[in-house]
This record gives structure tokens, sequence and C-alpha cells, in this order.
């Protein structure tokens, strides 16, 4: 267990300073950019006909803005980088850093993998929850502020004073409402399983897509079937409120599925263990 702490240490290492710290760092800048920008009103009521724009519930603020797309693509380049990284290492590596050479064994090395990509993932989400909580308290002062003011722009014709803004929906039913924090952020047990089992998945087919080499037919349609199932689970919530025509499905389908994805994940990452293991190429 040792020798699996330094070689995750080593892996993270690496990733941090060639991938995920620009990308992390980047993503950082520019959502607390956006924040700001939906603080600062323009005093051009043309520009919001539907939305109000000096005030509004933070999951309004949260969903109408280009965080969630921030958000999505900061996390895609970090899985990319964790494949290139995976992918690199499997067959490009050379002398020690070989998995033939090292003194572990392949499922000690194949875990160190998975624990320093777990870490990066892991601390991109947890730097956004920071952020989406911290914002909070800030942005709703900024319109509790503005409404002593008696300043609303609600819609293009439509300009209404002496609203009492004294209380908001606060921090948990914000989280609540708002499509982009629940699903990433899940604040019931209904929504954790599926998400789990969604990231679950996507997690396998990128690891699935790094390791297993031999037959690249198996590798693109193995690893796209995972990362199409996943990302179903994963983005649900999404795809219904995009889909205006969409059913709702039955109550515990989706925590069903959650529970079939996290087993299928554990199944194929046994498999790619074992894969792994017959290999004689590393």
């Amino acid at each position: 267990m040792k020798n699996v702490w330094k070689l995750s240490n080593y892996l993270y290492g690496w990733l941090w300073q060639k991938w995920t710290k620009a990308v992390t760092l980047v993503s950082m800048i520019l959502a607390v950019c956006f924040l700001i920008a939906a603080a600062v009103p323009t005093g051009d009521p043309k520009a919001y006909d539907y939305y109000p724009k000096v005030f509004r519930s933070y999951d309004m603020v949260i969903d109408h803005s280009l965080l969630p797309i921030l958000f999505a693509l900061g996390l895609v380049l970090i899985l990319i980088g964790i494949f290139v990284q995976i992918k690199g290492f499997s067959t490009n590596g050379k002398g020690i850093y070989t998995m033939l050479l090292l003194p572990m064994k392949r499922h000690e090395v194949y875990f160190a993998f998975v624990l320093s990509a777990a870490a990066a993932v892991a601390l991109y989400y947890l730097l956004w929850l920071v952020l989406m909580v911290a914002a909070y308290f800030p942005l709703m002062s900024f319109y509790k502020m503005q409404a002593a003011k008696e300043i609303f722009v609600l819609t293009r014709d439509n300009i209404v004073t002496g609203l009492d803004a004294s209380r908001t929906n606060g921090l948990f039913l914000a989280f609540h409402r708002s499509t982009f924090l629940d699903m990433v952020f899940p604040s019931s047990f209904w929504r954790v399983v599926p998400a789990l089992g969604g990231f679950a998945l996507i997690f396998t087919g990128i690891f699935f897509a790094g390791f297993c080499t031999e037959n690249k037919v198996t590798a693109v349609l193995g690893s796209s079937a995972m990362l199409l199932c996943g990302g179903y689970l994963y983005l649900h919530d999404v795809v219904k409120s995009l889909n205006p025509f969409y059913a709702n499905p039955p109550i515990g389908r989706q925590l069903i599925l959650g529970i079939i994805a996290l087993v299928a994940a554990i199944w194929w990452q046994d498999s790619i263990v074992q894969k792994l293991g017959k290999r004689t190429d590393l």
C-alpha cells in the first residue's frame, strides 16, 4: 500500500503540473468573472425580456449564466488529461516507469492511477462547491442592497419599485432548484446514486480506453458505450429540462439505473485489472 500511495502522489503531481492546474485556475478565474458580471447591472432593460437583472434568486443566476458550460468544459478537459496520462504511461513508458519494471503488482499500479485521477476530479468539484457557496452571500447581499434603492427591472416594459427583498430562497433551496447545482452537487439520495453511477461509468470508460489497447475495436466500442450510458445518467436532468416532451420517469427508475451502473462499473474495473495482468507488452 505504501508503494501505491507513492505512485499515486507522483501521478497526481504530474497531472497537476502538466494539465489540471491550468484548467482549474482558468476555470475558477472565469467563474468569478461571470459571477461579477451577473451582479453588475447594465441599466439596459431591453437585454432582459424574461428574467430580472437586478433581483433574481441564486438558482436563476447560476442556471442562466455561462457557469454550467464553463464547469462542463473544465471537467471534460480534466478527463481528457487523465486519458492522455494513462495512454502515455501504458504505451510510451520507458525504463523504470514501465509497468513491467515497477516493483509493484499490476493491480496496485492500476489502483494508483484510479486514486490520482479521483483526487484530481474531487479537487475540481470541491473548488467549485466552495465557490458556489461563497458566491451566494455577496451576490444576495448585493441584490438586497439594490432592492433598498428600489431598482427592479423585471422585463422590458415592467419596472417595479418598493418590493421587499429581505427574504431570499436560501442556499439549500437554491441548490435544490437549480438544474446545474442539483446535477453536480445532488441534494437528495434519489439524485446522488444516479449521478455516482453515471460518473463511475464515464470514469471506467476512460480507463478502459486507456489501458485496453490490444483490440482497438473493442476499446472504442466498449468505452463509447460506457461514456454514452454514463453521460445519460449524469445529464438526465439536463436532458429533461431541455426537452419539453420528455416524460417524467417512474419514481425509483433512475435510482435502479444508478445502482446497475455502479455494479457494471465495478465489474468493468475488475475486468480491466484482469486484462492488464495478462499483458506482456508492458
